[in-house]
């Protein structure tokens, strides 16, 4: 028998925050965990889900995050075409409504991405 994963893709530091969550989503349905390191998405896969693993988990991908949304921005776009169609995230529409409508200030758009932090990750 094949079996068949779904792809959660984690971003930020802290695995081990993910740990508790992650045998309750293999319980579920099988899943893959997969680590975004900041060279950026791992082509193989198309993600079901997005596990942000701390509030601050920006800071992981961009230098400039105080000043620039561009380096997020693209990794978020980045991840919103590695979805998979049938994906029922909820930090994806998170993520495609921030993309659609981008705040008009750097302090606002830091705070929409802490928003895709979930310390229960009920939003994956």
């Amino acid at each position: 028998m094949i079996k068949s994963l779904r792809n959660i893709a984690l971003l930020g530091e802290g695995i081990t925050n993910f740990n508790e969550k992650y045998i309750e989503l293999e319980r579920e349905n099988p899943t893959e965990a997969v680590i975004i390191d900041p060279d950026g998405i791992v082509n193989a896969y198309t993600y079901d889900g997005f596990a942000f693993l701390n509030e601050t988990w920006y800071k992981k991908y961009s230098k400039k995050w105080q000043d620039d949304s561009s380096e997020i921005d693209r990794l978020l776009v980045n991840l919103v075409k590695a979805s998979a169609s049938h994906s029922t995230s909820g930090n994806l529409t998170k993520i495609k409504d921030y993309l659609s409508s981008p705040p008009d200030s750097i302090a606002e758009t830091i705070k929409v991405w802490q928003s895709f932090y979930d310390p229960h990750f009920k939003d994956i």
